[in-house]
């Protein structure tokens, strides 16, 4: 279904490492220009807007995104039906891969960015001072319904209050936990009533946990890493924003953040770290590379491509169900994630040129072009019109949760608007780790990690 997935895009954007990873979030010789701070930023002027009007001249507009494979070709195929539809508009569409934020970047700084490009969130260009706000525009246009989005949706699109983008392509949730249902019932556990916290997980995780007769772990109850590596995840599931948009401050330095990561640890304990780093190693090359899919794990937390993957991956006869996340505030909440992509328009080119981008912009509000992207990629932006037009047959099993969970839940987030998103990932994925494999505290890591993420964000709106 994906041919690059997410966590494969932060990989190279962020590196593994925490010295490189800066070089994905701070361009290192930023224009003498560049403003240095998101009020710096001119909004463009509001434009009466149409997918149909040409031009005032002929423009061309290069696209870019992550995707390869069948992300690209759908990417592709939306460009030249834009083309069709708004003469005088050539699309350069064009696959960058995980290094997109550091050449947006660079092109940026180098003056010649493109028009159009596909990112998870804003915040990163935006406080940067690189892009086009669209607040303007928004308010304008009679095609985009804002109402048609959920509200957690808008999240990534932010920075200081305003809009930077539009929420696109791939937008419909990144929390589900999902469970194998043959060792579910094969540890006579009710499949009926899923865990709620985490002291349920854990007993469930007990429960499906089995070894071999030299001790190596033959079927694993849990793996905790998922999408809770994610600070975005955790801080649904613990109820803290883990950078808070209005104050412009991490919140590393809380309790809930100790709690969070010393249970996180508690799982790597059950099994023993070195053991669970051997069982995750021991797929590698087999035909069936993903332990998940070889049916071989019996919880873990993905997103809405989940299902797809899983009917096109997973051994045969394997069948899983998808349920809300623990909720680790202990209070019943219903905890759903609504992870997006979005579509943003740099600053540098001609009127006439974020004109036709924002038409671009525009189109891909509609459902048609929603249509186009999933049936040739499987992407599901979660349009409330698109939702509903969506038939069981088309479904996988299991994505009905990620289908209706955006109704369901009752607490319901989106991206944090961190301008330093991608280094906090990284730097927070290589804590969960540390913190399994018992190499630091919860809470000295913590420590360092608000200290080194306010030190980057000091630098950012000082430049």
């Amino acid at each position: 279904m994906k041919k690059q997935t997410r966590r494969d895009f932060l990989r190279l954007a962020t590196g593994a490492a925490a010295g490189t990873a800066l070089a994905a979030c701070v361009p290192a010789a930023p224009p003498a220009a560049q403003p240095a701070a998101p009020a710096a930023a001119k909004p463009a002027e509001p434009v009466a807007v149409s997918t149909t009007a040409p031009p005032a001249q002929p423009v061309d507009l290069d696209f870019w995104y992550i995707w390869g494979g069948d992300g690209g070709k759908a990417m592709e195929a939306v460009s030249s039906e834009f083309e069709k539809r708004t003469p005088g508009v050539k699309m350069h569409p064009l696959t960058i891969g995980g290094v997109i934020l550091d050449k947006t970047i660079a092109a940026y700084a180098a003056g010649a960015p493109p028009a159009i490009v596909d990112l998870i969130l804003c915040a990163p260009l935006a406080a940067r001072g690189a892009l086009v706000e669209i607040t303007p525009f928004l308010s304008a246009s009679t095609v985009i319904k804002k109402e048609n989005y959920f509200d957690a949706q808008w999240d990534g699109t932010k920075w200081a209050g305003r809009n930077w983008g539009l929420p696109a392509n791939e937008g419909l949730g990144w929390l589900g936990l999902i469970r194998n249902r043959e060792l579910v019932q094969k540890a006579g556990l009710d499949a009926t009533k899923p865990p709620a916290t985490f002291k349920d997980l854990g007993l469930w995780a007990d429960a499906m946990t089995t070894k071999t007769s030299d001790g190596r772990i033959n079927t694993l109850g849990c793996e905790i890493r998922g999408m809770l590596t994610y600070p975005d995840c955790w801080s649904l599931v613990m109820g803290l924003r883990y950078f808070d948009g209005d104050a412009l401050k991490y919140t590393f330095n809380d309790e809930r953040w100790v709690e969070a990561l010393t249970t996180d640890k508690s799982f790597y304990d059950k099994v023993g770290p070195e053991k669970l780093a051997d069982f995750r190693a021991s797929f590698s090359g087999q035909a069936i590379a993903s332990p998940t899919a070889a049916g071989k794990v019996g919880m873990w937390t993905s997103g809405s491509w989940e299902p797809g993957y899983l009917a096109k991956n997973a051994v045969k006869g394997m069948n899983w169900d998808i349920s809300f996340m623990v909720d680790g505030v202990g209070k019943g909440a219903l905890p759903y994630f609504a992870g997006t992509h979005t579509m943003m328009m740099l600053k540098g080119g001609s009127t006439n040129a974020v004109n036709q981008a924002w038409k671009f912009l525009e189109y891909s509000s509609t459902d048609e072009y929603i249509k186009k992207v999933y049936d040739i990629s499987g992407f599901i932006m979660g349009t409330k019109s698109f939702i509903n037009s969506l038939g069981s047959t088309s479904q996988y099993p299991g994505l009905d949760f990620y289908l209706t969970g955006l109704s369901k839940a009752t607490r319901i987030w989106g991206l944090a608007s961190d301008p330093n998103w991608y280094l906090s990932w990284s730097e927070f994925l290589n804590l969960e780790e540390a913190v399994g494999f018992g190499k630091i505290a919860p809470k000295e890591g913590l420590t360092n990690l608000q200290k080194l993420l306010t030190e980057e964000y000091q630098k950012l709106v000082k430049k």
